[in-house]
């Protein structure tokens, strides 16, 4: 299709919100599940979270925890709004380019938050997609687009 943005491959990760101080609680819970932690770090800048991705089973499925480092972490704001209680903060599609997409996407009239895309964790390009994306059809979730470099 011509109107199609360019270059969506799948789906990289959920990543869900936990509460500070409960992370380690939340891995080791999932871990009872079978899921297992193959990256962790922490995220400063804007981000200002401790992050946890988990392999689901031996699947290519990632879910990643996001911890807040400070009451200024978007994720610490998600939290609040949620009456204090963890919870689903995104879903992350992986594409091929991240400049192409966001290009793309921008070109389409869709709301995107940063103002380019941006280095992330696990060595990554992203940016994200905001829930009120577009007037005429807005996704109602925060959407983040990661490109992965060579080496994953």
């Amino acid at each position: 299709m011509k109107d199609q943005i360019p270059g969506f491959l799948f789906i990289d990760h959920i990543a869900i919100a936990v509460p500070a101080g409960q992370l380690d609680a939340q891995v080791k819970a999932y871990e009872l599940l079978g899921f297992r932690e193959v990256h962790r770090e922490e995220v400063l800048g804007t981000d200002q979270v401790r992050e946890v991705m988990l392999r689901v089973g031996e699947s290519d499925n990632l879910i990643q925890l996001l911890e807040p480092l400070s009451s200024a972490s978007p994720v610490q704001k998600l939290l609040e709004k949620n009456g204090g209680r963890g919870g689903f903060a995104h879903v992350a599609y992986r594409v091929r380019d991240a400049q192409i997409t966001f290009d793309a996407l921008k070109e389409k009239g869709f709301r995107i938050i940063d103002a380019a895309p941006r280095p992330g964790s696990r060595g990554t390009t992203i940016f994200f997609v905001h829930p009120r994306s577009r007037e005429d059809a807005p996704f109602g979730m925060l959407i983040e687009v990661v490109q992965a470099h060579e080496h994953e």
